[in-house]
Parts: C-alpha cells; sequence; structure tokens
C-alpha cells in the first residue's frame, strides 16, 4: 500500500513533535550513553552501549517512532534510516522511493519536519522555516548550549542557513 499524502503529513507533524518533546534529554558524565540516548541509538545498525556521536541516532529515533503513528509505513522501495552518520542521510534519502526528497544545495526552503545536514558533520531536524535572518530553529541531539557536533544533549538550537549543507524532506505529493 503506498504512503497517501495524509499519512505523510502526519509523518512531518509527528517529527516536529516528537523531537521537541526529546530537549532537555543528557547524556551521563559525557560518555555519549545513558539510558535514553541509549534508546536513540539503538535505531541505528550500531551498537547502542558503546560511546559514539549520536546526532545521527537521535534523526532516526524520531523518524523510527513518528512512524509508528503516522501512517506511512516501510516499504519494499521506503525503509526508514538506520545510519549514525550525519551526511550518510543523504544517500539513505537517494536510496528510497519518493517519499522523501533530498536538495543540495538547500536554497533556503527549509520547513518544519525537513531534517537538515549541516556542513560540520552535524544533523537536526528544522521546526521552523527560517526567518528574515535566515535562521531556522532545529532540534538536535549530541550537542550543547555553544552548538558543539559532540555536546552531551538534546537542543533547541537556532541556525543560520549558511551552516546547511542540505536537507531532507518527506514528500507529499
Amino acid at each position: 500500500m503506498a504512503n497517501t499524502q495524509k499519512a505523510v503529513k502526519d509523518l512531518i507533524s509527528e517529527i516536529v513533535r516528537i523531537a521537541k518533546a526529546e530537549v532537555g534529554v543528557r547524556e551521563i558524565r559525557d560518555t555519549n550513553c545513558g539510558e535514553i540516548v541509549n534508546e536513540y541509538k539503538a535505531a541505528t545498525w550500531l551498537n547502542p552501549k558503546k560511546g559514539w556521536p549520536w546526532c545521527a541516532a537521535f534523526v532516526c529515533w524520531v523518524i523510527r517512532e513518528a512512524l509508528k503513528s503516522s501512517g506511512v509505513k516501510e516499504t519494499k522501495t521506503f525503509k526508514r534510516p538506520r545510519t549514525a552518520s550525519a551526511w550518510d542521510f543523504e544517500n539513505w534519502s537517494i536510496d528510497q522511493d519518493s517519499t522523501t526528497w533530498m536538495r543540495k544545495p538547500h536554497d533556503g526552503d527549509i520547513l518544519p519536519g525537513d531534517i537538515v545536514i549541516f556542513k560540520f558533520s552535524h544533523i537536526g531536524i528544522a521546526v521552523s522555516s527560517p526567518n528574515k535572518d535566515g535562521n531556522v530553529i532545529t532540534v538536535e541531539g549530541n550537542t550543547d548550549d555553544a552548538g558543539s557536533r559532540e555536546g552531551g544533549g538534546v537542543y533547541l538550537k537556532t541556525r543560520n542557513i549558511s551552516k546547511i549543507r542540505s536537507r531532507i524532506r518527506f514528500n507529499l505529493k
């Protein structure tokens, strides 16, 4: 059964809702581990009990959880992401059917629910469109107050679109 436009719209809403609900989660003592962080990492192919950078794992987990309640289903040609690499999300999107659409460069066309891949090998989820100054609000895992790609928690961040390498959008067509 094909993924319907309503199901994809519900998926996008769920991605934003779930990502925002995770803001405030922190890893334990800068170990890249912790009960909830390990749950994020379990959404990838890697061992979740080992300490490794988990920004992409956070996005994989959010999408996995959003799929459960949206009506969008995995098919032979659409599989949820399981990569632990921010830049590998581009390859994941290319390998999918028309359920995802990657744009590189992104031309500033960021929307809430887009996966945003940063030039500094980091990833997050847009929860706003860019404002007049080109800043977009994101939810990111494994960052900190300073915006590091090696932080210790899930934060709401403001990033300029000039820092974004590409964006992936779940397709409503």
